[in-house]
């Protein structure tokens, strides 16, 4: 077995408490884009119409200008899950590179990805355009993560059986596959739990330093 020398971690629900951060700003200003939601599922509306219609709905809920300041402002109140700190800190201590592939949003990622000193993170950007309204700039699709990691690990000139994957939706099931080793957690989805290698139950992400160090000695 290869020395593990990348761990790869999912986002939303993963490091971070909300399984969405998208879903916790329509919670924020109390709007409901399940109907878009599903038209995006199925493939009917792009990324781009998709974030759209969120951005559109977030507006007309307020008499507030909703902006890349205004969404920052919500999303600074998202907090990590426990242990993700003595995690990430506990795999850097033995040399292990850690990145974020995100469906989510950039900002979130960089603002905790510095916090703990990651090595990168790649999701989503939502910035104001030249009028001042938002925009969004799509990286990482929510439904297309292979690609990204892949492009990652060629950048980084690291084979994947070098490479230790954490995630806690469907969506990170393409990690999974490009990864020597996969860890659910914060999930009882069977579809996630039956292709992971490891089923984390705790809430606590601090006990999985001696699940992932155990591989990284080999």
């Amino acid at each position: 077995m290869a020395k593990i020398k990348l761990v790869v971690f999912d986002m939303d629900g993963t490091l971070l408490h909300p399984r969405s951060c998208w879903a916790y700003i329509h919670e924020h200003f109390g709007t409901d884009n399940s109907e878009m939601l599903k038209l995006y599922i199925e493939r009917k509306i792009s990324d781009k119409d998709f974030v759209k219609a969120d951005f559109k709905l977030w507006q007309s809920s307020t008499k507030e200008t909703v902006n890349e300041k205004y969404i920052n402002s919500v999303l600074d109140e998202i907090e990590p899950i426990e242990g993700a700190k003595e995690l990430v800190d506990a795999l850097h201590k033995r040399g292990i590179v850690t990145v974020i592939i995100s469906g989510g949003i950039q900002y979130l990622a960089d603002k905790w990805a510095e916090k703990w000193n990651m090595k990168k993170a790649l999701a989503n950007e939502i910035i104001d355009d030249k009028n001042g309204s938002l925009k969004a700039i799509i990286h990482v699709r929510g439904n297309t993560k292979g690609p990204v990691m892949e492009s990652l690990l060629s950048e980084m000139n690291i084979n994947q059986d070098e490479v230790v994957s954490v995630g806690d939706t469907v969506v990170d099931l393409p990690l999974f596959e490009r990864s020597l080793f996969s860890i659910a957690v914060n999930t009882e989805d069977s579809r996630v739990i039956e292709k992971a290698n490891y089923h984390h139950r705790s809430k606590d992400l601090s006990e999985l330093i001696p699940v992932i160090s155990k591989l990284a000695k080999h």
